[in-house]
């Protein structure tokens, strides 16, 4: 965005507050690869409420399909999208590991870019379970790749192992071939019987760190020549799964007797942090018959990628603003660790990088110097 430009809009949103009888004070202007966001103060006798529910009137007085307002340490962020948007680059947010900060992550998620353009990750280890929901084409799929390209290449085969479970058979399948795989799960027969196998996992560790370690990277300290590997599962449209499911337990016997999919992963993620195990379900589908209670309580890190409706964003982060998101992985981060919806834009990983992260993994993460 054009400094001119800049200056139109300032003048524009300047407008637009004075009109709804909100005196607001102007701080600063930060211009990022995707939106560019002006920050406000107001006055201390004014309801951030009259603030917070105008996006469309923003939106229409800057001539551009939406924007996003949110509160960030006591500041306003209007943010408006920029009328070229740039693409942003997983080797760029992937050779951002190679910074000394970035070392100490267990299990670095790729996130993209913040608003201005700086890459950055969180560690799943301390979250430690993820939910991603958002509508068709919002960018769910790239953000899954990115998230699994990301793991595969800071992590070893002997450090992370993974389990994909695709009923859809059409993403997670894309990564059949890296050497981290313990299961491609593409049917609800197969997620009873490995999610079986990973709860005796999980006591089987509890047994073996009961009164020398809390948690599996105090174990692994004590144990250097006897690492346990982490575990990330990985569910791609937990509405599918958890459909097929019902819908089996119907007419399956077998499946009839199990747990519901919902049960089993309650059961898993409330015990299973500590001996490193870990979830990240994602959902097209973002209703209350999908993200229950217990699944919001149980992943407590939620990304919301762009919503058709404030309803449905309030289903994943109790609160309105996703369904202003602009899609292609405009996403909100909200975790026990903010005060408030982050905004983050994910990177775009092709199948060309897919096939490029599958050959060279190896070649990639001594390069990355975590080895």
């Amino acid at each position: 965005m054009d400094a001119a430009l800049e200056t139109q809009l300032r003048g524009r949103i300047a407008m637009k507050l004075l009109g709804l009888n909100i005196k607001a004070s102007y701080l600063r202007t930060e211009i990022g690869p995707v939106v560019t966001t002006f920050y406000y103060t107001l006055p201390f006798d004014l309801p951030i409420s009259r603030v917070m529910n105008k996006e469309e009137d923003i939106a229409i007085s800057c001539g551009v399909e939406s924007a996003l307002i949110t509160r960030q340490s006591g500041e306003i962020a209007i943010a408006i999208p920029n009328p070229i948007r740039q693409i942003v680059s997983f080797d760029k947010c992937l050779y951002e590991l190679r910074k000394p900060r970035y070392h100490n992550l267990k299990l670095p998620i790729m996130l993209g870019t913040d608003t201005v353009g700086n890459p950055q990750f969180i560690d799943l280890a301390e979250q430690p379970h993820m939910l991603i929901a958002g509508a068709t084409g919002a960018g769910k799929s790239v953000l899954l790749s990115s998230i699994l390209g990301g793991l595969v290449c800071a992590r070893s085969p002997r450090e992370l192992r993974l389990i994909l479970v695709d009923t859809k058979k059409l993403d997670l399948t894309l990564f059949n071939g890296i050497p981290h795989l313990t299961d491609m799960i593409e049917d609800v027969k197969s997620f009873h019987t490995s999610f079986t196998r990973l709860m005796g996992m999980v006591r089987g560790r509890t047994e073996k760190m009961k009164g020398l370690a809390r948690n599996i990277a105090e174990y692994n300290e004590f144990n250097p020549d006897a690492k346990l590997p982490y575990y990330v599962v990985i569910i791609d449209e937990l509405a599918d799964l958890i459909d097929e499911d019902r819908a089996l337990s119907y007419v399956d016997d077998e499946i009839a007797m199990q747990q519901r999919v919902q049960a089993r992963i309650k059961s898993l993620v409330q015990i299973c942090r500590a001996t490193g195990i870990h979830l990240i379900a994602a959902t097209q589908r973002p209703s209350v018959k999908i993200i229950t209670g217990d699944i919001k309580v149980n992943l407590p890190t939620r990304i919301a990628l762009r919503v058709p409706n404030r309803v449905d964003s309030m289903t994943i982060l109790n609160k309105s603003g996703a369904e202003h998101l602009l899609g292609k992985g405009d996403m909100l981060l909200e975790s026990a660790t903010t005060s408030s919806p982050l905004r983050f834009h994910g990177a775009y990983v092709s199948n060309t990088d897919i096939v490029t992260i599958l050959d060279n993994a190896d070649a990639i993460r001594k390069s990355l110097e975590l080895i």
